[in-house]
């Protein structure tokens, strides 16, 4: 998630870590709270896709800044 954030990238969220676990076909479908998180990652990332597509045009994006480096020797 680090480098979605270092680009300064949208990225939607769910309600707890976007993981779901299954080893076998069909197993993960078995992960009640997994299945949850991807629904509601899901439902998330349609509805900031919906925001971003309404407001093109609309809402004017941040202007870009240079990026200022640190340099943690000094």
């Amino acid at each position: 998630n680090h480098y979605i954030t270092y680009a300064e990238m949208l990225m939607p969220t769910a309600n707890y870590w976007s993981v779901i676990h299954g080893s076998a076909p069909g197993e993960a479908l078995q992960d009640e709270e997994g299945v949850q998180i991807m629904r509601v990652l899901g439902k998330n990332m349609a509805w900031l896709l919906k925001l971003v597509e309404n407001g093109r045009g609309v809402v004017e994006e941040p202007a870009m800044e240079i990026k200022t480096k640190m340099n943690f020797i000094r």
